[in-house]
């Protein structure tokens, strides 16, 4: 698969979760504002979102979601099936 398919799965999935707390009927703060972090963190560290090597969440707690985004990405079916999910 092209190299830059992951990095944007990674990232559409991940601005859709936000969208999606944002947006959701309930408000859950803390969640929202962890998945902020993360998309946050996927844009200043461009290393993690290039990796598709498992992160160690012992350095930093929120890799636990980078590493769920690196599963996800990786089937195409999850994939679609998680776009389909959060666009609702």
């Amino acid at each position: 698969m092209n190299v830059f398919v992951y990095p944007y799965r990674k990232l559409v999935i991940q601005y859709k979760q936000v969208q999606y707390l944002k947006n959701g009927t309930t408000k859950n703060t803390f969640r929202y504002r962890e998945q902020v972090q993360v998309l946050r963190n996927l844009l200043l560290h461009p290393s993690k979102l290039l990796t598709m090597k498992k992160q160690d969440r012992e350095k930093d707690w929120l890799n636990k979601y980078i590493n769920h985004l690196n599963m996800t990405v990786q089937s195409d079916r999850l994939y679609k099936l998680a776009k389909e999910k959060l666009a609702t």
